[in-house]
């Protein structure tokens, strides 16, 4: 009986007290007080004067012009029985406020630790809210944006693989190569970094920009001019090793994707000349199931299919199963 008084009681106290909370800002207007209404109010400013916006620090202000406002929303909260939308959007605004901020001024897309913090936040934030679906918002918007264009900037300014006479690349010690040899790992380094991003920026233009512009245009020209099969699967293979699992998803049967065809040709004439120079020795089959094992992952059923036919090597195809 005195639990059901104290229930009772506390049931009124808490009535009485939501009651109180909610004439608060009975005669304020929504714009006010309503904080996705206020924090649009601030994007406006940030997208319309960049510059005022950015020197009066409001991504540092926000947290304390928000909090009473949100301290009011707090009040009776069960957080089984109800959402705090202004959450989400104090999430959007935080992408805008530091994030887009930090892409377009900080972030190195060629340096692995800050690509992998960056996209591994906007990940746990896409797993809570979702704002990377759908119809995006504006700060969500210009968010993806900087990224597509920072991205963008680093193969067109930050990359470049040089090519040399074959009579300076074929010692090793030469500076041309070691050059040639630091700048294409980078190359590479990047295009691990942009992977990152698949499932947060389009699929289409992350295609472009690793597979139409950096593989393409810098990597596949040193592959093709690397004398030594060795090196070219070892190349092959952790270039491949940087595509997103998700592009090969509805690729069954056929060939690769069409920005990798002339990859995969590569490949499949690099176990012709496997073979064309040292028949079938034990060191040519481990390098063929090297080659194999780049083809599968990429799907290139039809480079698979011609290899395993005129070789004879379908054992080494069941070893990768």
């Amino acid at each position: 009986m005195e639990a059901q008084i104290r229930l009772f009681f506390n049931s009124v106290v808490k009535n009485d007290l939501l009651k109180k909370a909610q004439e608060v800002f009975a005669d304020v207007q929504t714009d006010f007080w309503d904080v996705k209404k206020i924090l649009s109010r601030f994007d406006e400013w940030r997208v319309s004067f960049q510059g005022s916006y950015s020197n009066a620090y409001i991504g540092l202000c926000l947290p304390k012009l928000l909090a009473p406002l949100i301290r009011h929303q707090l009040i009776g909260w069960n957080p089984l029985q109800n959402v705090l939308f202004w959450l989400s959007d104090c999430c959007h605004c935080s992408i805008t406020c530091f994030l887009a901020g930090f892409v377009e001024l900080v972030w190195d897309p060629l340096s692995a630790q800050p690509s992998q913090t960056l996209t591994t936040l906007c990940k746990r934030i896409q797993d809570d809210y979702s704002v990377f679906d759908g119809e995006r918002s504006k700060p969500v918007k210009a968010f993806v944006e900087a990224v597509i264009q920072r991205l963008r900037s680093a193969v067109d300014n930050d990359i470049f693989v040089p090519l040399y006479p074959k009579k300076f690349l074929e010692d090793k010690r030469s500076p041309q190569f070691q050059f040639q040899n630091k700048q294409f790992w980078s190359a590479v380094k990047l295009l691990g970094n942009m992977a990152l991003w698949d499932g947060l920026i389009p699929e289409h233009i992350l295609k472009e920009l690793m597979l139409e512009k950096l593989l393409s245009r810098y990597l596949m020209i040193t592959v093709l001019n690397e004398s030594d099969p060795k090196h070219t699967i070892q190349k092959c293979k952790e270039i491949a090793g940087c595509f997103p699992e998700s592009w090969f998803i509805d690729v069954n049967t056929g060939p690769s994707l069409p920005q990798l065809q002339n990859f995969s040709k590569h490949l499949l004439q690099t176990a012709h000349a496997l073979f064309k120079d040292n028949n079938d020795s034990s060191s040519t089959r481990a390098l063929l199931s090297d080659v194999l094992f780049v083809l599968k992952n990429i799907k290139a059923h039809d480079s698979i299919r011609t290899i395993t036919e005129k070789y004879h090597c379908e054992d080494l195809l069941k070893t990768l199963q």
